[in-house]
């Protein structure tokens, strides 16, 4: 009976497959045998049902392939071909030492034969006869002549084994692949009451089949517009082939389990006050709900817990492991573009495009390619964002804006009689417009914030520190822009406006100060 698969569902680790094929019975009991099955299918999941006869047993039958069963004596069996191959190597490289041993002896020949030349020139030009000269001459020539023979066979029968590796490499490819695939098939018993067409349904779990999200992102910038697309990447090694199925994306967790988490005792411990406060600086990722900022999970797959099923159209997914892109969703987007600029982070000014997920379904958190009308210009990462909601993607540097960042430290320690040990940190960015079109930029620096009384951040004024003529690349004068903003996250922000062929300077200056006794800073 044919039983072809009709749908799949792919879960993050796994897959469920479903079968479905048609017969005619006669009334009574019969045995439905359906070949070619994954051999890793998880016996426990497999389930039968029928419409028009009951189904009283299924069970899958695990066998030997017949290119592997030793029974049969299989001239293609792996192991035969591999021996047969190490013995026709040895056989061609001993022809290829009797070429190299008739090559050598020729050119022995060869030599003797001028010698016996010259000895015969010397002696004829000194009046002396050489009776046997002829005779040796003769012998030399009958020598090379048979070295020549073994030489041309030698050659022959190490191209013969040449030729015949070459045939058995196919054939161990081809035995070796085969030999890989283990064989199954499933073994249904129905039973009809009358004569009727049975339409049999059969669905079982199998291992060695995984998707993750995958997206696209196609940026018009003249009309300010993204077009998304998301897709699923397939992976499957089960051993059948998916041709031309449904097939649904799940990120149901069924295998976590219905109970809750243990909760593990948390001990709390005193220790001796230490006499010196030691601190240190960290860098702290700020997370913030919206905005697609919310942390990746992998390798698993962030669904926000909401557990979705995404559908594709009918397609194919071979059983070669290879990843294959499946398309599952998309929309098409305004877009607000902006400028920004981290100089601390990167010299660079990037292109940040806020969109706003108008799609019907979330999107998963996963990698992005990032395509411009120059073509694809790199990848980034999108976290779980609802639909409708706004998040913010980059699309690389602006080629056209340069920043060139300086920062001097100072510090003044304390004196004998005590105080406050103080650091004075200045920072100078330099921004320079290359393009004939204004430029909007956020440009954003940070200062420390402490956690400890012991240490104090102060920012200094707008005007505290300013550019002199000196600062200045040629003396030349550069337009600084003192207006900025300040948030509780220590973050400090200007908006500059660079004009055509134009350049711009932000400064910023701020004190730490630190008590005595204070080790880490």
């Amino acid at each position: 009976m044919k039983a072809p698969i009709i749908a799949v569902t792919v879960l993050e680790d796994r897959a469920a497959v479903t079968r479905r094929g048609s017969t005619h019975l006669a009334a009574g009991q019969h045995r439905l045998t359906i070949e070619g099955v994954s051999p890793v299918l998880v016996d426990k999941t497999l389930t039968a049902s029928g419409n028009g006869a009951r189904v009283l047993d299924v069970r899958c039958e695990r066998y030997l392939a017949p290119w592997r069963d030793p029974a049969l004596g299989s001239v293609d069996e792996p192991a035969v071909l591999r021996a047969e191959r190490a013995r026709l190597e040895d056989a061609r490289d001993a022809a290829l030492a009797r070429v190299s041993a008739a090559q050598t002896e020729i050119e022995a020949l060869r030599q003797l034969v001028e010698a016996a030349h010259h000895d015969l020139a010397t002696a004829a030009s000194r009046g002396q006869a050489a009776p046997t000269a002829a005779a040796l001459l003769s012998e030399l020539d009958a020598q090379e002549s048979r070295a020549h023979a073994r030489r041309v066979d030698a050659e022959l029968e190490a191209q013969l084994a040449t030729n015949a590796l070459t045939r058995l490499e196919a054939r161990i490819q081809r035995a070796e692949a085969e030999a890989g695939e283990d064989a199954a098939r499933l073994i249904v018993d129905v039973i009809a009451d009358t004569a009727t067409d049975l339409v049999l349904t059969i669905g079982y779990v199998v291992p060695g089949a995984a998707w993750r999200p995958y997206h696209r992102a196609v940026l018009a910038r003249a009309a300010g517009r993204v077009d998304w697309t998301t897709t699923a990447c397939v992976w499957q090694a089960t051993g059948e082939d998916w041709n031309d199925v449904a097939i649904t994306f799940s990120l149901e967790r069924a295998s976590l389990g219905t109970e809750p988490p243990d909760l593990a005792d948390d001990e709390v411990r005193t220790r001796r006050r230490p006499d010196t406060v030691a601190i240190e600086a960290r860098e702290h990722d700020q997370q913030s709900t919206g905005l697609g900022g919310g942390p990746l999970q992998v390798p698993g797959i962030d669904d926000g817990g909401l557990g979705l099923t995404l559908s594709a159209a009918r397609t194919t997914i071979k059983r070669d492991g290879m990843p294959h892109r499946v398309p599952v969703g998309g929309f098409t987007a305004p877009v607000q573009l902006s400028l920004v600029a981290i100089p601390l982070r990167s010299p660079w000014v990037h292109i940040r495009a806020r969109i706003v997920n108008s799609g019907t379904v979330p999107l998963l958190a996963g990698p992005v390619d990032l395509i411009m009308a120059s073509g694809y210009v790199g990848r980034a990462e999108v976290g779980f964002v609802a639909a409708g909601e706004k998040f913010y993607l980059g699309f690389g540097p602006d080629a056209d804006v340069r920043v060139h960042r300086t920062e001097t430290r100072e510090r003044d320690d304390a004196g004998l009689l005590g105080g406050w040990n103080v650091q004075t940190v200045r920072v100078a960015v330099r921004l320079s417009n290359l393009g004939t079109e204004r430029r909007e930029i956020n440009v954003t620096e940070r200062i420390p914030i402490s956690e400890v009384q012991q240490v104090e951040v102060q920012i200094s004024s707008p005007d505290a520190f300013l550019l002199g003529a000196d600062d200045q690349p040629g003396g030349e004068e550069i337009t600084q822009v003192t207006a900025r903003a300040l948030d509780d996250r220590g973050l400090v922000t200007w908006g500059v406006e660079l004009p055509p062929l134009g350049r711009r300077a932000i400064t910023l200056e701020y004190k730490v100060k630190t008590q005595r006794g204070v080790a880490g800073m």
